[in-house]
């Protein structure tokens, strides 16, 4: 059946040794997806890569599996700045990036809207999806007082 077969693509052998051994061939940036506990973030560091992305396969694969939006700030808290933070998924408007980057995250990652938009509208589509993104950033920004990214805190987060 294809859910077998599905299971059958994927490596189940990775291991923490496969990070450390691309830590060693390689001198670019690492960054690990899929990261889902506080746990897991901190291995994570302990192996040397440079950022964490919190992922859950957007509740396809994984329906239970948490939100990554709700696991920044524990996870920004136990790596203490060692690693970048970014939050995959759950990125519809400007002020989700706002809320993530409050909670702690160093950027968003997102994939839906664009691949909706390409197949819509082409490459204007993406263009009009980053555009989006990027006036409701800066409007949300504006709304909340803020005139830069670092001036984002967790006190934003109550009124999410």
């Amino acid at each position: 059946d294809l859910s077998a077969y599905m299971g059958s693509q994927f490596d189940h052998g990775l291991s923490w040794k496969d990070v450390e051994w691309l830590r060693s061939i390689w001198d670019g940036p690492v960054l690990v997806k899929g990261i889902q506990t506080v746990a897991d973030a901190v291995l994570a560091v302990e192996h040397g890569v440079d950022a964490v992305v919190l992922s859950n396969h957007g509740g396809r694969q994984l329906d239970g599996a948490p939100a990554p939006f709700d696991l920044v700030p524990e996870v920004v808290d136990a790596v203490g700045g060692r690693t970048e933070v970014i939050c995959d998924g759950g990125v519809r408007r400007g002020s989700d990036i706002v809320k993530a980057v409050a909670a702690g995250a160093t950027a968003t990652m997102g994939g839906r809207l664009f691949l909706y938009a390409l197949a819509a509208a082409g490459e204007e589509g993406v263009d009009h999806v980053l555009e989006l993104l990027r006036s409701g950033t800066e409007r949300t920004m504006a709304l909340v007082g803020a005139s830069s990214v670092d001036e984002l805190g967790a006190e934003l987060l109550e009124w999410s």
